[in-house]
């Protein structure tokens, strides 16, 4: 008998009543409202814990702002290809990476396939002072020339999506059953990391055993993604199938990472997601992702964990999970010596 399809090529399904991605309104927290927090957090509880993405509205960011982040995203992949290739990405993940250098594949026995179809240009914050060597994606932005305004709504954009997340940090803390400031020692009091991702998924259809991003779990915090008018986005359901994520206007689609995955003692899902642009239509992306600060321990929250639910992962800093894990995403960081020693095949989340 011929072999299966293994499930990463499998077609996404039709969309069930049990996978609809919840949408949250965040008009009454960001507002202030008395006893808006724990609503809100149980929320995103029950979003995390079955599929681990969801959907914010009023979430106070201006549509116009995305809008023009969306057109300079275009403006950009319409260069010519040596004028973008001036910008090639670095060994800190930063600037133009050019298609066929995304090729995620964590594990041996995973099936090959072919480099994914996509370019993207990627942008870390500005460097605020000398500190030494940047961790990945820190410090040291290629900025491109003969695009004005393009930096200006840039940066402006990760500011307002930065301030987004810091103020998310309370509710996810209460739900995980914390204290609302847990996360601030991780976050508001040291520089964490921010990484704005400007994607470009050509029209042309991909080939067999391709994607324009292949199946893959963020690896960070929170990742926080504005709504593209072409669809293209799939997740990975708890039962193994491949569903759409539907275009909302006017929202964002956020979805935990590993770093929250290992904090939470898997109690929180990074959910495998792809990209297949099937629509004829240039798509565009420009997902933000978000971790702490790099030298923050990630270990077991003790809301997470008794005798029954050991931890499940050793401790690792932020910047050993991140350097390990780009490792595996990306091929022009796959020999990038490393300060890490989870460099080689232990991976840095193994069990205890």
């Amino acid at each position: 008998m011929p072999e299966a399809v293994p499930s990463i090529f499998r077609e996404a399904a039709e969309r069930r009543d049990s996978d609809v991605i919840p949408v949250l309104d965040l008009g009454p927290f960001l507002a202030g409202e008395p006893d808006a927090l724990a609503p809100l957090a149980e929320q995103v509880r029950r979003a995390l814990e079955e599929i681990g993405f969801f959907f914010v509205a009023n979430h106070g960011v201006p549509q116009s702002l995305v809008d023009r982040v969306f057109a300079e995203n275009a403006r950009f992949h319409a260069l010519p290809e040596p004028r973008k290739r001036a910008l090639l990405v670095n060994d800190r993940g930063i600037g133009y990476m050019p298609a066929g250098l995304q090729q995620p594949k964590y594990s041996d026995d995973e099936p090959d396939r072919k480099p994914d179809l996509g370019e993207a240009i990627f942008f870390g914050r500005e460097q605020r002072r000398d500190r030494g060597p940047d961790p990945l994606y820190q410090g040291g932005n290629q900025w491109p020339e003969g695009l004005p305004g393009f930096r200006e709504t840039a940066l402006a954009y990760f500011d307002a999506i930065e301030r987004l997340c810091l103020q998310l940090l309370p509710v996810y803390a209460v739900s995980l059953g914390l204290r609302e400031d847990f996360f601030d020692a991780a976050f508001l009091d040291t520089e964490p990391m921010g990484t704005l991702r400007l994607s470009h998924y050509p029209a042309t259809a991909c080939e067999a055993e391709q994607f324009n991003a292949s199946p893959h779990i963020d690896g960070d915090f929170i990742t926080v993604l504005a709504q593209s008018e072409v669809p293209g986005l799939e997740l990975r359901t708890a039962e193994g199938h491949w569903i759409q994520a539907p275009a909302l206007p006017g929202t964002f689609l956020v979805n935990a990472g590993e770093i929250l995955r290992l904090w939470s003692n898997g109690r929180f899902k990074a959910t495998f997601h792809r990209v297949l642009n099937r629509s004829g239509r240039e798509r565009y992306a420009i997902p933000f992702f978000y971790s702490p600060s790099p030298d923050t321990l990630i270990e077991c929250v003790d809301t997470c964990c008794d005798a029954e639910h050991p931890p499940q992962y050793r401790p690792v800093t932020v910047r050993e999970y991140t350097e390990w894990f780009s490792q595996k995403v990306f091929v022009h960081l796959k020999h990038k010596p490393g300060r890490s020693p989870y460099y080689e095949d232990d991976r840095p989340d193994s069990a205890v």
